[in-house]
């Protein structure tokens, strides 16, 4: 591997063409990061950086970043006429927006930026500045105008007086949903995931082992590919990617439901969390005492998440998750077809506990007539993309 390379990550952005812009705003010094994380997702790149965006990075440096020239004068080949799928403009100063509104184009990133307005193509502008420039009523004016216009723009929120340009890793999210969005077949996904909590006490709750990373995959790849996606997540290990609804027990995810209905009914369901088969009847109101032995705790059925989905939504299209130990293969896919029965489920993604970080396959895809092998999250999240597609024709 050469030293510029970068080991794939993703395909929501393979055979796809972005022409990045890069101006002269701080954040130009995320623009290496910025490239490699495109390329990650197999962008094939073009560069453009304006004279000011050369004063902060090097463009030798974008270059390595981007394994592509670096367009920073006019050119007699024009390389800015040519049509990518999406120009990107990160970071987006204000200067640029004024630009953009008052149809100046003296200099290659302007010209690239007005051709692919003009060929109909995606455009996205990443502003970065302080927040006394950005909420100046010029400035909102320019966004809300470009917006109407049909550009896309991605705004992080304030921070340490600032708007600072988003990680890399959300950018490239957001350009890949820009993008894909335009594909058929596209669906209104709700993906549920993590792990729940009942209290015992106010200080002690009973739970259940779910790091949330599947569910986490699963909706960040659904997303890339242009699906609407609505996140509820239980208890997790990371907070990378934010969630539409935080809910930490059984009845909390219960009441997320309907929630996500009354708002747009989901087409798909993603049942990944780990919900609790049984919880406290009675918590107590006051901590029991660390000193003394604690009594036996009453446990009853927690309510039903699948069912309470089935039940507000008959139509609509379920893929469960069936973790099971111990057992054989055969074994596994068998309780997985009886639990999609019983809970009524299309698809359901049978998983050894000891194959979650081992060596055998990370899950078998039942359905009612076929089973598929899953290597990895990868795999998972195409294979489950895939059918999602299917539906949806």
């Amino acid at each position: 591997m050469r030293d510029s390379d970068v080991q794939l990550s993703g395909d929501s952005l393979k055979g796809k063409l972005v022409h990045l812009v890069v101006t002269g705003g701080i954040a130009a010094v995320e623009t290496v990061r910025l490239a490699r994380e495109l390329r990650r997702h197999g962008a094939e790149i073009i560069v453009t950086m304006t004279s000011e965006a050369t004063k902060i990075i090097s463009p030798l440096a974008v270059g390595w970043a981007t394994s592509s020239e670096v367009n920073t004068g006019w050119s007699s080949d024009l390389p800015g006429l040519k049509t990518p799928d999406l120009v990107l403009v990160a970071p987006a100063t204000r200067n640029t927006l004024s630009k953009i509104c008052a149809g100046v184009m003296d200099d290659p990133a302007m010209m690239a930026i007005t051709a692919a307005s003009g060929a109909g193509k995606t455009i996205l502008l990443v502003p970065s500045m302080h927040d006394d420039l950005f909420d100046d009523a010029v400035t909102r004016d320019m966004i809300e105008r470009v917006k109407s216009i049909g550009y896309k723009v991605l705004v992080s929120p304030s921070e340490e007086g600032r708007r600072k340009q988003p990680s890399p890793s959300n950018i490239v999210r957001f350009a890949s949903a820009t993008i894909n969005g335009n594909l058929p077949n596209r669906a209104n996904i709700a993906v549920i995931y993590g792990a729940t909590e009942s209290s015992i006490d106010p200080v002690r709750v009973i739970t259940n082992k779910s790091s949330g990373k599947t569910g986490i995959h699963i909706s960040d790849y659904l997303e890339r590919m242009g699906h609407s996606v609505t996140r509820i997540s239980g208890v997790v290990e990371t907070n990378e990617v934010e969630c539409d609804i935080k809910a930490r027990t059984p009845q909390e995810m219960i009441d997320a439901v309907s929630v996500v209905i009354s708002n747009s009914i989901p087409d798909v369901w993603i049942v990944a969390a780990a919900i609790l088969d049984f919880q406290p009847v009675n918590p107590s109101m006051e901590k029991m005492s660390s000193s003394e032995r604690p009594g036996p705790i009453d446990l009853e059925p927690s309510p039903r998440l699948i069912d309470c989905i089935r039940d507000s939504d008959p139509d609509a299209k379920i893929i469960s998750f069936k973790l099971e130990s111990g057992i054989e293969v055969m074994e596994l896919i068998s309780r997985a077809r009886f639990h999609m029965e019983k809970c009524g489920s299309d698809v359901a993604v049978a998983n050894l506990l000891e194959n979650l970080e081992g060596p055998g396959p990370r899950a078998h895809l039942v359905t009612k007539n076929d089973v598929e092998e899953i290597s990895d999250l990868e795999d998972l999240s195409i294979s489950l993309e895939s059918i999602i597609s299917a539906w949806m024709e």
